[in-house]
Parts: structure tokens; sequence; C-alpha cells
């Protein structure tokens, strides 16, 4: 538990320098197994007592930074979270759709107006949370934006919402004595 809660503080050590300082990670971008991430997202549903429904296809990789991508994943789950009863559902579904990755992070949830998603979903003090001040989603839109993806918000009041990020697609092809990572189109 411990190690836990000191591997949150340094995540939050590191959001808030790149929110202070437009710092990015250390490294460059790589391939970043999907389904990783959403496993290590599962386990944290659980070890707050939620159910996050799960789906991903097998060695589904794309562009990014492993921590910045699960933060934002993360954010969006949570945010699914705090929208959703108990006996709600909330769910994310990775798969390979046109060349590209596609993740859908889904709830049936309060939802969001047309007018919040359209003008204020994200922007950075815009929030349906009454203590939330919308940094969380910003950052989100902008990685996802920075790594060649987008965003879809499709939601409705009492019905629950559905994100859709798409994102470059790698694949990963053993050479004779490495590993590549490569780009495809």
């Amino acid at each position: 538990m411990l190690l836990t809660v000191e591997s949150s503080l340094e995540k939050m050590r590191r959001l808030m320098l790149q929110l202070r300082e437009g710092a990015t990670p250390p490294g460059n971008a790589h391939g970043v197994d999907m389904a990783a991430v959403l496993q290590r997202l599962d386990l944290m549903a659980r070890g707050r007592g939620r159910q996050l429904e799960l789906n991903c296809d097998e060695g589904l990789f794309t562009r990014g930074h492993e921590d910045r991508l699960e933060r934002v994943l993360g954010h969006l789950v949570q945010n699914a979270f705090d929208a959703t009863p108990a006996d709600g559902r909330v769910w994310i579904a990775a798969r390979r759709h046109s060349g590209q990755v596609l993740v859908e992070v889904g709830d049936t949830g309060t939802g969001m107006d047309e007018d919040f998603v359209q003008n204020r979903l994200f922007r950075p003090f815009g929030s349906t949370k009454h203590d939330g001040m919308g940094i969380g989603s910003y950052e989100s839109h902008q990685y996802i934006r920075e790594l060649g993806g987008a965003i879809d918000v499709q939601s409705q009041p009492g019905v629950g919402t559905v994100m859709r990020i798409v994102l470059p697609l790698f694949s990963r092809s053993p050479g004779p004595e490495t590993q590549s990572v490569h780009a495809t189109a």
C-alpha cells in the first residue's frame, strides 16, 4: 500500500512540474502497450471498489509516453466513475480501427449537455464537478492532440457519455537482434 501511495505522489509531482513549467517526461515517445495500460487502470478501479469493464485487442501499441498516456486515460476513467452511480456501468475498450488505435471510455452516468461539450469541456477551469477545475480534461485533450490523435465526445444528460480517442497505431516487429517500433499509416 505504501508503494502505491509513493507511486501516486511521484505522478502528482510530475504533473505539477509539467503544469508549472510545461515539462515533458524524459526520453522520446515510443510504442505503448495499450493492454498493459488498461490493465493497470482496471487494478486502480478495483482498488477503489469500482468495476471497470475492460476490452483490449492483443498486441495493440500506440505512440506516447506510457506514464502520461496512462494518466490521461486514468483521468477520463475517473471522470466516468465520478459521473456514474455505483450500480452504473463504466468501460474502457481499445481496438484497431482504420489503421489507428481507437480507445473508448464510456459510462452510464449523468452525462453533459451539448453546450458544455462544445464550449467548456476541454478548456481550463471548465468542469461539471463542484470542486473540479477542468485542468485534467484540458491536459488530456492537449496530450492526445500532441500525439497526433483526436477526441470525439458523445454525451446526453441522464444517459451517459462516450469518449472516443483515436491515436496513431504502432506495430512492433522483431529484428535480427533487436526489437524496433515502426509507425504505421
